[in-house]
């Protein structure tokens, strides 16, 4: 009996220990990839946390261990975003380059951002409707926060007579911005032209259209 007994123990410790590799490996990182996947193929109103779930191989109680809801996710993506964004615009902000320099790296970053058609930039650019209350104006800010960093940069052209003075650094941000992030809708990786070529020719027009 002792030893039956201890044979059951040790079946139980090995059901736990798997049940413990489960849970070790559901992270929160795992859970917004794979939610990115799915509102990029499916939409955000069309996958539920079920789906989310079963895609993971978990329960959707396991899901509640590290997220709140569905919107919560959905917040998490942009921030992912928004922080891989951010990053190498504020080094070429913050780099001993010529206000042109800048302005036309900055925008060549933000055209490559909008051409990545991984899922999370996908819904970054499609499912901004569905953040709602306090999500939806922490990534407002954040937004506001990266749009900043062009508007430094053709205030500092200005400043040093690099650009023309009878521009509004918000206005010609959003042109800016407007013209890259449209690449979301209409760059194909398999088209005419690479990203690459692209931002190369946006960088060049918006130049050419503030030098002096």
């Amino acid at each position: 009996m002792v030893y039956e007994r201890g044979k059951i123990q040790i079946l139980s410790k090995k059901e736990s220990g798997s049940g413990y590799e489960k849970r070790k490996r559901l992270t929160q990182k795992s859970i917004v990839d794979t939610a990115a996947e799915l509102f990029a193929r499916d939409g955000f109103g069309s996958t539920s946390l079920d789906d989310i779930a079963v895609m993971l191989g978990v329960t959707k109680g396991a899901l509640y261990y590290h997220v709140k809801n569905k919107e919560e996710i959905l917040r998490l993506i942009y921030l992912t975003v928004l922080t891989a964004s951010e990053e190498p615009l504020h080094h070429i902000v913050e780099a001993e380059l010529s206000p042109l320099e800048k302005l036309q790296r900055a925008v060549e970053h933000q055209a490559t951002v909008a051409a990545d058609r991984s899922p999370a930039m996908i819904v970054f650019y499609r499912e901004h409707p569905h953040l709602t209350g306090p999500f939806a104006k922490e990534i407002t800010l954040r937004k506001k926060a990266y749009e900043r960093y062009f508007e430094q940069i053709i205030e500092e052209g200005q400043l040093a007579g690099a650009f023309q003075l009878n521009v509004d650094p918000k206005i010609v941000t959003f042109g800016i911005l407007g013209m890259c992030n449209w690449m979301s809708q209409w760059f194909r990786p398999d088209g005419q032209f690479t990203h690459q070529l692209v931002s190369t020719m946006f960088a060049n027009m918006i130049a050419n259209g503030l030098c002096l």
